[in-house]
C-alpha cells in the first residue's frame, strides 16, 4: 500500500507541475526574474537536477554555505522558487549579471592586458590541455575549473567561462611575485 500511495502522490505532483511559460508568468506577475544560467545542465542558478531523474533541489550559496531552499518537480519551477528567495531586486541583478557574464568572455589579448595591468603574469603550461597552469576543462565543454596544490591539497579557486578567464583567476590568486 505505501508503495502505492507514493506512487500517486509522484503521479499528482507531475500533473500539478508548471510549465515553463507558467513559471515565467508567475515570475512576471510577482516582479521577479528567472536567473538563467549557461553553466548549469538546468539551464537555471540555483537549481539542479536530482539523481535517477526524479526533479529537482533548489539551493543557493550564501556567505561560503549552501542553503537549500526547496524541490520541485521542474526546472522551470526551481527557478521560480530561487527567484522567489532571491526576492524582486536580487533576482533581477543576478540576472543580469548572468547575463552580462556570458556575453563577456574574455579573449587571450583581453586577459593578458588586464594581467599586465594588474602587474600579473598568464602561467602557460605544456602539459595542460588548456594552455594554462591551474585551469582544467569541464566534463561536457561547460568551461573551465580553476585549483592550484598547496601543501599537497588541491584548492579550488573557482570556474569560468574560457581558459583565459581561468588563467587570469589563477594569476590573481598566486599574486604579483608567485606568477611572475
Amino acid at each position: 500500500l505505501g508503495t502505492e500511495a507514493s506512487a500517486e502522490a509522484a503521479a499528482a505532483a507531475a500533473a500539478e507541475s508548471m510549465t515553463a511559460a507558467e513559471a515565467e508568468q508567475a515570475a512576471t506577475a510577482e516582479g521577479l526574474t528567472l536567473v538563467r544560467s549557461s553553466r548549469s545542465r538546468s539551464g537555471f542558478e540555483g537549481v539542479y537536477a536530482k539523481s535517477k531523474g526524479r526533479g529537482f533541489n533548489v539551493a543557493r550559496t550564501l556567505d561560503g554555505r549552501t542553503q537549500y531552499i526547496g524541490c520541485t518537480a521542474t526546472s522551470e519551477e526551481g527557478a521560480l522558487l530561487y527567484a522567489r528567495k532571491l526576492g524582486t531586486e536580487a533576482s533581477a541583478a543576478a540576472a543580469a549579471g548572468a547575463a552580462g557574464a556570458a556575453a563577456e568572455s574574455m579573449t587571450v589579448a583581453e586577459a593578458e592586458q588586464a594581467a599586465a595591468a594588474e602587474g600579473l603574469t598568464l602561467v602557460r603550461s605544456s602539459r595542460s590541455s588548456s594552455g594554462f597552469e591551474g585551469v582544467y576543462a569541464k566534463s561536457k565543454g561547460r568551461g573551465f575549473n580553476v585549483a592550484r596544490t598547496l601543501d599537497g591539497r588541491t584548492q579550488y579557486i573557482g570556474c569560468t567561462a574560457t581558459s583565459e578567464e581561468g588563467a587570469l583567476l589563477y594569476a590573481r590568486k598566486l599574486g604579483t611575485e608567485a606568477s611572475a
